[in-house]
């Protein structure tokens, strides 16, 4: 009877550490690391641009909007690159040359930081969406259990999806210098809710930045 109970603990336990591992895998945001300037803390924001890289201008309009709308709650003053920037600004490469002219012309402008957010790169994840169902249930033979689950080896029981690796950086516009303040390493599951994903994104974000006391 003793060894009936601890044969259920342990089945407790592992199954338990399998949601937390299942709910983690299932998460469509994450934070993967993050870094933050000691310095930061020392500055006062006051006027910040936000960049949002990417060729897709819905994207691009939607993820600076509820950026500067984030920072505005936080009494800071966001300008949207999309709207800051002429609309050729994008489809041009820079020199370091021209970027330090547009750095003066930020200052000039009473810029006191830019926030810059890109994707670095993507990775295709498969998925196994069955092969946990039967985790607790006891079988009485290899012939039983396997008969069972065999539908495990079918295409349908698994799924794939793209990972997206992205940076978020908080660069201060600080004389002679681009200084990080910033940065946060988040990756993010490709889906068609587009709009619910950046609100997740902000929404991580911007609970990071106010638990490492910026803004």
């Amino acid at each position: 009877m003793k060894a009936k109970k601890s044969f259920i603990k342990i089945h407790i336990y592992t199954f338990s550490i399998l949601l937390c591992f299942l709910f983690i895998a299932c998460s469509s945001i994450n934070l993967v690391e993050q870094y933050t300037n000691p310095a930061v803390h020392s500055l006062k924001l006051r006027k910040v641009l936000v960049i949002g890289m990417t060729p897709n201008k819905d994207i691009r309009r939607i993820f600076e909007q509820k950026v500067a709308g984030e920072l505005s709650k936080q009494q800071v003053i966001a300008v949207k690159s999309i709207d800051f920037f002429e609309k050729s600004f994008t489809e041009i490469q820079k020199s370091e040359r021209q970027l330090n002219e547009i750095q003066a012309q930020l200052t000039a402008a009473k810029f006191d930081a830019v926030l810059l957010a890109k994707v670095t790169g993507q990775e295709e994840k498969v998925a196994v969406t069955q092969a946990y169902r039967n985790f607790l249930r006891d079988f009485d033979s290899f012939t039983e259990d396997y008969y069972t689950n065999q539908d495990i080896y079918a295409s349908q029981d698994s799924e794939s999806y793209v990972l997206y690796h992205t940076e978020t950086s908080l660069y201060c516009l600080c004389p002679g210098e681009r200084k990080i303040l910033y940065k946060a390493a988040i990756d993010i599951v490709d889906t068609d809710a587009i709009e619910k994903n950046i609100n997740d994104y902000v929404k991580l974000l911007f609970k990071n930045l106010k638990d490492n006391k910026i803004f």
